[in-house]
């Protein structure tokens, strides 16, 4: 918590002139998941600087209940919590070029399966006496840095852009166990990750604009993973918007994953609108690389309709939208049958709220 800190005191020499302000929150229920969010966003301007510094917080809180057939587990309600700061910033460095940079940190699980497997792995191995490798197990305490590098290039004056962004990722993770007759292992407990982006936004005719990106990431002890997004923003009509995007994504040996979603905005007044959105997102699983057991999931496929509304004021405006999301695993194989409660299908709903103020 400490580089929290003092990271938000080396953003505060460019809050010179602080615009809008934006105070958001998001409920992510199951009935025996319930995920909460919370998020602070300023942008900050001075003669040169155009940034951005972002605060959220989230809890999470589940009913852990393990396999029928797990003679270790018990069933225990599961609560807790994870807070990071994003500083962002760019500087135009040229009248068609911009540099930019960003910083941040997190500290706590940032994702439910994370502390579902936490749990699973302390009640099976925190207290093994006698057993060779016992003193390998560890409490979880996941935190990490990340940074950002990157340029942005008008290449045709309002209408065409290029975007380069080089980030740089390190993970203490929450690790992974398993056991055999040589005793405990444990998997690895720091994760460096590199990733490079190019993007490109085009206005195509006055009601049609693009957006392109590929990027390659890569992980530790894994193959590099490519992935591409597209989107395209049509103004149908006078009040009417449509906005269509898909991407898709591939590791080795086996990982691809593949989505596209849809939303339709319509403008009722000069301050109010409406939309209704929909996405679908298919994977095959993730990539097994254990010996002898795996928590890797199995191949999901999930679905999410939601409507919003949105406001639009002089100096306040906000957003309000409601969704349902359903998710669909594939039947569990025998090496991941521990983890039936973890990746059942379940429907998720979903409540956002944002509001926001320029200063």
């Amino acid at each position: 918590m400490v580089s929290l800190i003092a990271l938000s005191f080396l953003t505060a020499g460019f809050a010179v002139s602080p615009n809008p302000l934006e105070v958001g929150g998001e409920l992510v229920d199951a009935g025996d998941i319930t995920l909460l969010q919370g998020s602070w966003v300023g942008d900050f301007t001075s003669e040169d600087w155009d940034s951005t510094l972002s605060l959220a917080y989230g809890h999470y809180s589940m009913n852990y209940v393990p396999a029928p057939f797990d003679f270790r587990g018990m069933d225990r309600r599961r609560n807790e919590s994870n807070l990071a700061l994003q500083f962002n910033t760019q500087k135009q460095v040229k009248n068609n070029l911009w540099l930019m940079g960003g910083a941040g940190v997190y500290d706590g699980f940032t994702n439910y399966r994370s502390v579902w497997l936490d749990e699973y792995f302390r009640q099976q191995y925190s207290d093994l006496p006698g057993v060779p490798g016992a003193e390998n197990y560890v409490e979880a305490d996941p935190k990490g840095v990340n940074a950002t590098l990157g340029a942005r290039w008008e290449y045709k004056p309002g209408t065409g852009f290029a975007q380069i962004d080089l980030s740089w990722l390190e993970d203490d993770a929450s690790p992974g166990y398993e056991i055999d007759f040589d005793g405990l292992r444990r998997g690895r407990l720091h994760l460096h990750t590199g990733s490079v982006s190019i993007s490109t936004e085009n206005v195509l005719t006055p009601r049609v604009r693009s957006y392109v990106a590929l990027r390659s990431s890569q992980t530790s002890e894994r193959s590099t993973r490519y992935g591409a997004d597209a989107s395209l923003f049509v103004a149908v009509a006078e009040d009417w918007i449509m906005r269509w995007n898909a991407g898709a994504a591939s590791e080795n040996p086996q990982f691809e994953a593949t989505y596209i979603g849809l939303a339709l905005e319509h403008q009722i007044d000069h301050s109010v609108s409406w939309f209704v959105d929909g996405r679908y997102y298919d994977d095959t699983g993730e990539i097994e690389n254990a010996l002898l057991f795996t928590t890797a999931a199995p191949g999901l496929a999930s679905e999410r309709f939601g409507v919003g509304f949105r406001w639009i004021g002089d100096n306040w405006s906000s957003r309000f939208y409601l969704a349902r999301l359903r998710t669909n695993y594939d039947p569990l194989r025998k090496d991941i049958d521990f983890f039936q409660n973890l990746y059942r299908d379940r429907d998720w709903d979903i409540v956002q709220v944002a509001i926001s103020r320029r200063l």
